[in-house]
């Protein structure tokens, strides 16, 4: 219920009002809620009348209203009403429970396969020690989420485009930060995700790797979760722990596994069902074998020259590999799962942080 001396968070749909707001409500008629006319950087925020708002307080994430009127001090608008059906992308978080297994390059080249099987692609670099994928990709842009949480940017403006079809959003020190938002600054995050779902049908987290806090709420809250290993006992072994922290928040999940760097399919087998009997056995949980990439040796000079794999050489094994993933993945060879979307996916990610 909303109500008098209540304070709402809202966006706008015009091209001159793309912040994030806060204004007081007056009054709640039957029709319609009157608010003051909010203040902005000192001004008043003069919104003109069939502006469409979109409302980001909780309870209120997937509302739109529109303006009514407009006085000296005051505006009123429409009682929120469900947005219509929008299309929902899928929203895919690749983690590992160490790092150097090859996470970062996987991300890459699975994005890429994806945009070749014509889903559009964004790709989050959401690392928050080791965020390069820009550099990776020869990206020169120097904007991140931290100038969309400061307000000095848009998120479409911070978009770069990447080779193959491939959009990227750099994450920097704006992914670091998230736990310590106000409910301002995360709103205009989950704002700008709200005017990029609709050109987006799969977004990638490439998040960091092993336990942090964020780390984990990330990984725990998207449609798909992909867990990238390799045969190394240690590897194995932080990834089982990375898992049982997830399963103890959610029993429930179901990870995808992707042995790395094997030397063989006998190798990648066996240390893929090594990894899965302890899950089921330890965990009671049922993971998904999504395949298995062998060691190549013209990674590290892709790496180099800063062209990914994929593009470089599409008739490897590696490359055949990651294509069956992203026919899995973006639903063309299984069941699709429904996807919750971006706006669900930050409105979780809102809960499990706490911010009001």
């Amino acid at each position: 219920m909303i109500q008098p001396g209540q304070y709402l968070q809202f966006t706008t749909n015009s091209p001159l009002y793309q912040d994030t707001y806060k204004a007081q409500v007056q009054a709640v008629f039957p029709d319609r809620i009157e608010l003051l006319l909010p203040l902005y950087h000192g001004y008043l925020l003069l919104l003109t009348v069939g502006t469409e708002i979109r409302w980001l307080s909780p309870g209120l994430e997937h509302c739109v209203s529109t303006i009514l009127s407009r006085a000296t001090q005051s505006w009123s608008t429409t009682l929120p009403q469900a947005a219509s059906a929008t299309h929902a992308a899928k929203v895919v978080a690749v983690g590992s429970g160490k790092g150097g297994v090859g996470k970062t390059t996987f991300s890459i080249n699975l994005g890429l396969a994806l945009s070749q099987l014509g889903h559009r692609v964004i790709l989050l670099d959401a690392d928050l020690g080791m965020a390069n994928i820009d550099v990776l990709l020869g990206l020169e842009g120097s904007l991140n989420l931290s100038h969309v949480i400061a307000g000095t940017h848009s998120l479409k403006e911070i978009l770069q485009k990447g080779p193959g079809g491939l959009q990227v959003l750099a994450g920097s020190s704006g992914i670091s930060s998230l736990t310590q938002l106000d409910s301002i600054k995360f709103n205009r995050l989950s704002a700008g995700f709200r005017d990029l779902e609709s050109d987006c049908d799969i977004l990638i987290l490439d998040t960091g790797a092993g336990i942090s806090e964020l780390v984990i709420k990330f990984l725990s809250v998207a449609d798909e979760l992909i867990l990238l290993s390799n045969p190394e006992p240690h590897a194995l072994m932080d990834a089982y722990s990375l898992l049982k922290v997830l399963a103890n928040q959610n029993p429930e999940i179901r990870p995808h596994i992707v042995m790395n760097r094997c030397e063989s399919e006998s190798e990648a087998r066996k240390s893929t069902r090594t990894l899965m009997d302890a899950l089921k056995h330890f965990l009671n949980l049922d993971p998904i074998d999504l395949g298995w990439l062998p060691v190549d040796p013209w990674i590290p000079r892709s790496l180099k020259e800063r062209f990914p794999l994929f593009l470089s050489h599409p008739n490897i094994d590696f490359s055949r590999h990651i294509l069956r993933m992203a026919q899995t993945i973006g639903g063309k060879t299984s069941q699709p799962v429904p996807n919750e979307g971006i706006l669900s996916f930050w409105d979780k990610l809102r809960k499990r942080i706490g911010i009001q």
